[in-house]
């Protein structure tokens, strides 16, 4: 175990001292939000015993990953659609530390309903999180003017919208939320969604409040 951490520290100080450890979680932040998820996947696996709740949670886990890298690396160019779309130009280095408020919230919304799996309403947070991804990509075909009716990250994103349903039958058959739990959820994710979404305008040199005048600007024109 000595050589190893020996050899995790000697490479965290390489790191630091050569490319400096802020540009370094921003050029690879998708990839150390993948590397934190699918560890908390393996340490899932090992724990065994799972509730219900905490198998929807992989599952998320499992979907979120891969969302991010459809939207992001294969095929990419979700953030290029938004960025034309309000018009600026985005750096090579602002569309990779885009991923770190993105990053931040879907670990927040995994680790909590995983921990706190007697609970509903973080697992809601999670749901409406997926419901709202689906949706949404749904409504970007046209909102982008797609050619195709696709946009990256759609295909995860209804994974997602499905995943929200399933669960939502579960606490329904088995009595295990309210409409007030679904009320909370519903206004903690979107209260969330909304700090991420402001963290994310800024990164790249936008004011938040220019952003619903672009939408509608943009909604505008496809009317």
């Amino acid at each position: 175990m000595v050589p190893v951490f020996t050899g995790a520290i000697l490479l965290i100080k390489f790191i630091s001292k050569e490319l400096g450890l802020i540009k370094f979680i921003k050029y690879y932040a998708l990839e150390i939000y993948t590397v934190i998820s699918m560890l908390i996947l393996v340490i899932a696996g090992i724990m065994g015993d799972l509730s219900v709740i905490q198998k929807f949670v992989l599952v998320y886990i499992f979907l979120f990953i891969l969302h991010e890298w459809e939207e992001g690396k294969y095929p990419g160019g979700f953030i290029d659609l938004i960025s034309s779309m309000i018009e600026i130009n985005v750096t090579e280095e602002q569309r990779k530390a885009s991923r770190i408020p993105t990053g931040i919230l879907l670990l927040l919304f995994t680790i909590v309903p995983f921990c706190l799996d007697n609970y509903v309403i973080p697992i809601l947070v999670t749901a409406f999180l997926g419901i709202f991804e689906g949706f949404i990509h749904i409504f970007g075909i046209k909102l982008f003017h797609r050619k195709i009716p696709y946009t990256p990250g759609l295909i995860t994103a209804e994974l997602e919208l499905i995943t929200s349903i399933v669960l939502f039958v579960y606490l329904t058959k088995n009595h295990l939320a309210t409409g007030f739990d679904y009320l909370f959820g519903a206004l903690i994710m979107a209260a969330c969604f909304m700090i991420m979404q402001k963290t994310l305008t800024m990164s790249i040199g936008m004011k938040y409040s220019d952003l619903p005048k672009k939408l509608k600007k943009q909604l505008l024109k496809n009317c």
